[in-house]
């Protein structure tokens, strides 16, 4: 028995494609056999997809550069959803745009790191990735602000004793999971409010355009690839 895909709901050869079928099939008696998929019904932006083809070609600075502007825009939709929630905000929908504020100023700083021709460190904490930009990047056009440019034992040492514990120590993980490896929850308290929220990422997303382009033109000055 053969089996004919469709990308949309169209004929192939001589067998028309139901909505709400995925494939079918003919036997060798001429039977027809339809395997059906019900997330194909109803489905909103018909004829829009998307593959890796093209993706997975580019330079591997690029391809961090772009997921990370993904993660923010991904922030800032859910930073937005948030505030339009009021009163029914709650703590999970914070830490997932946390989560992905962490997880694309991790992915920019290492972009940038190698757009500048560096080999980046395997390492996802913030305060050392950001400690190898500000080397490579020093001046005030690739400034931006993050929290997380200290990592827990900098700030243990500029205070003089430990200040964070356990799963706090590891943003990435705070804000992922909640909780460690034993079910142990954070021990401090963090805030989220939406508008300054948004209105931080908003001015982020432009200044990575702008840092990204300044890199790139450099890139081309100095006839790199």
């Amino acid at each position: 028995m053969k089996f004919r895909m469709p990308k949309k709901k169209k004929s192939v050869g001589m067998i028309e494609i139901p909505e709400g079928v995925a494939a079918v099939g003919v036997s060798t008696d001429g039977k027809r056999h339809y395997i059906h998929d019900p997330f194909l019904r109803g489905m909103r932006w018909k004829g829009i997809s998307v593959d890796s083809a093209s993706f997975k070609k580019l330079p591997p600075a690029e391809r961090l550069y772009r997921l990370s502007r993904a993660y923010l825009s991904a922030a800032i939709v859910l930073c937005e959803q948030a505030g339009e929630a009021g009163e029914r905000l709650e703590w999970p929908q914070a830490s997932v745009c946390y989560y992905c504020l962490h997880l694309a100023t991790e992915l920019f700083l290492k972009a940038c790191i190698q757009g500048v021709g560096q080999e980046t460190s395997k390492h996802h904490e913030i305060a050392e990735l950001w400690r190898a930009y500000k080397g490579l990047l020093p001046g005030a056009e690739s400034h931006f602000q993050t929290s997380w440019a200290l990592s827990p034992k900098e700030l243990d040492q500029i205070v003089g004793v430990q200040v964070l514990y356990g799963v706090d120590r590891t943003p990435d993980q705070l804000f992922r999971y909640s909780m460690d490896k034993k079910g142990g929850s954070s021990k401090n308290i963090q805030m989220f409010t939406p508008g300054y929220f948004f209105n931080y990422m908003k001015d982020l997303e432009a200044r990575w355009a702008g840092i990204w382009k300044q890199i790139n033109r450099t890139i081309g000055q100095n006839g790199r690839r």
